[in-house]
Parts: structure tokens; sequence; C-alpha cells
């Protein structure tokens, strides 16, 4: 084959990759679940919820939150910018589960405040 016919094979299979990798992704959903259900079988897993915020403290670089809903859990939130939240905000938090010293608590990647 010639370098030029090479050089745009090439090109459709990167452009038809990056399509059906755009595809794919707008296909991709992250389960909701419930405080309740969550254990340390599903370490890793990424995870959506909603809940009321109870307590939330700075320290420093990253915020603890602790969501209710009537159970609670932990969220750490790396900071990146100025971030308030109050206690009483109902929220939706995606992020992964993870342990830390044998306890459950879920790494935020997004926090959406609902009304």
């Amino acid at each position: 084959m010639e370098e030029k016919s090479l050089l745009r094979l090439a090109l459709i299979c990167s452009l038809a990759g990056i399509i059906a990798l755009f595809f794919i992704s707008e296909n991709i959903e992250i389960n909701e679940k419930n405080i309740d259900e969550i254990n340390k079988d599903n370490v890793g897993e990424d995870v959506r919820i909603k809940g009321i915020v109870s307590k939330s403290t700075d320290k420093g670089k990253i915020i603890l939150l602790d969501i209710i809903q009537p159970e609670t859990i932990t969220i750490v939130l790396f900071k990146d910018h100025d971030f308030n939240i109050s206690t009483g905000t109902k929220v939706e938090i995606t992020g992964e589960i993870d342990e830390f010293n044998g306890k459950i608590e879920i790494v935020g990647n997004e926090v959406n405040i609902l009304n």
C-alpha cells in the first residue's frame, strides 16, 4: 500500500473510533443507590446518592460531608475552589465508593444542590 492510503485508512479508523466512543459515553449511566444498600462489596463502584447534609467539615484541601437518608455516610470532596454547602441542604452526589480506616465512604466527583 502507498503511504497516502495508509494515512487515509488510519485517519478514517481514528475518526470512527472517536465517534463510537462518543456514542458509548452518552449511554453510560451511574446507578442511584440508597445508603443502606452500600457495603464493602461495592468498593470501587461509581454511585449516585441523594440526601440531606447533616454536617460539613472543611479540612483545608478536602471537605467532609455527612449525608443522611435516614442512614448516614461520609462524602469526601477534594476542594479546587471555594465551596460552601450548609447543613440542611438537599444534594445529589456522584462518586466512587471507598473504604478508609474500615469505614465506607464516597469520594465525590460531582455535587448538585437540589431544590
